[in-house]
């Protein structure tokens, strides 16, 4: 038995490897735990669309056109007869892989150029940090329209146009850490030893911030969703008739008043996602940054009675008097 967990046992805990501890963490929160089961159902979903989905999501049948809700078409029909329900399930393919593959592209950018502006200095980091400044200072959506209108319609000048619109939030927030995490003393002994400074960028300093660059680029996944979807429907993504949620919400708005519902499928769908992702990213944060959580009100009193209990249950099988100790004294924040 090592050292850390006799520590544990005599203090009445129960040694929990660290894997195990993270992923009880993860089930207790259940707000996280049901984000995550969404995204999961519904990307399994689209991977399995062939087989959840019945019908083909691009053939017209104009002799069901604005079926109701039925056992044959769970979400109805459209304008041009073809079913509601595959032609989400399909557009899911596409709406999330864009948004994931526009994610990816975005951290990466982003961390690169926060990494050096962060580790250089000097011009490097003025080119970036004021090219950040000025893309930061102009509204995201008119920056986006110009750009996707200079590369022209379609689904990879679509994903270009986010990344190159998005990434500057993610430099800023990388070449923050970076600063940060430079002046610890295992980045100073690194550089004692010699070691070159891309080494040390890549080496130390990068793996320090893919906890936050990963909570940060799945809270912002449900917004990239959404500036996917606006896209879309501005007409500046995929064409007809292939499946996209922001090109069935244009498609759907001239039959608002005859099929309300046309509507209301794909933008339950974005926000659902949007939804789920926000849930999932900030059980991550929560996960990945225990501080999040002993910084609630009442977190240290309900965790030495805990503490206090296990031990009065565990001395009590071997038959020892267990001193139980004072009451915790309540926080500040309690009294409050």
């Amino acid at each position: 038995m090592s050292t850390s967990e006799a520590v544990l046992r005599q203090a009445g805990d129960t040694f929990v490897p660290v894997r195990r501890r993270i992923f009880r963490r993860l089930l207790k929160d259940r707000t996280a735990v049901a984000g995550l089961v969404i995204i999961t159902v519904v990307v399994l979903a689209a991977i399995l669309a062939p087989w959840v989905a019945r019908h083909d999501p691009i053939q017209t049948d104009f002799t069901n056109r604005f079926q109701p809700v039925s056992k044959a078409h769970p979400l109805g029909t459209d304008n041009l007869g073809r079913d509601v329900f595959a032609r989400i399930v399909y557009g899911a393919r596409l709406s999330l892989g864009m948004a994931v593959s526009a994610t990816v592209g975005i951290t990466v950018l982003g961390v690169v150029l926060g990494l050096v502006a962060g580790m250089y200095g000097r011009i490097a980091e003025t080119a970036i940090m004021r090219t950040v400044d000025v893309l930061l200072a102009l509204p995201t959506l008119i920056l986006a329209l110009v750009v996707v209108g200079l590369l022209g319609q379609g689904l990879r000048n679509l994903i270009i146009t986010i990344i190159l619109v998005q990434w500057p939030r993610y430099a800023r927030l990388v070449r923050g850490m970076t600063l940060k995490i430079r002046e610890q003393d295992f980045v100073e002994a690194a550089r004692a030893v010699g070691a070159s400074r891309p080494r040390i960028m890549f080496r130390h300093v990068a793996p320090n911030l893919l906890g936050p660059t990963v909570v940060f680029s799945t809270i912002d996944m449900g917004s990239t969703l959404l500036s996917v979807s606006a896209l879309s429907f501005l007409g500046f993504g995929v064409g007809p008739p292939t499946p996209e949620w922001g090109a069935m919400l244009a498609e759907a708005r001239s039959f608002l008043d005859r099929a309300p519902l046309l509507l209301a499928w794909p933008g339950i769908a974005i926000t659902l996602m949007v939804l789920a992702f926000n849930l999932a990213g900030d059980g991550l944060r929560d996960l990945l940054d225990p501080r999040t959580v002993e910084s609630t009100p009442g977190w240290e009193r309900r965790r030495l009675r805990r503490r206090r209990i296990k031990a009065a249950s565990t001395g009590a099988r071997a038959g020892a008097p267990v001193d139980l100790g004072p009451d915790p004294m309540p926080s500040v924040q309690e009294t409050r």
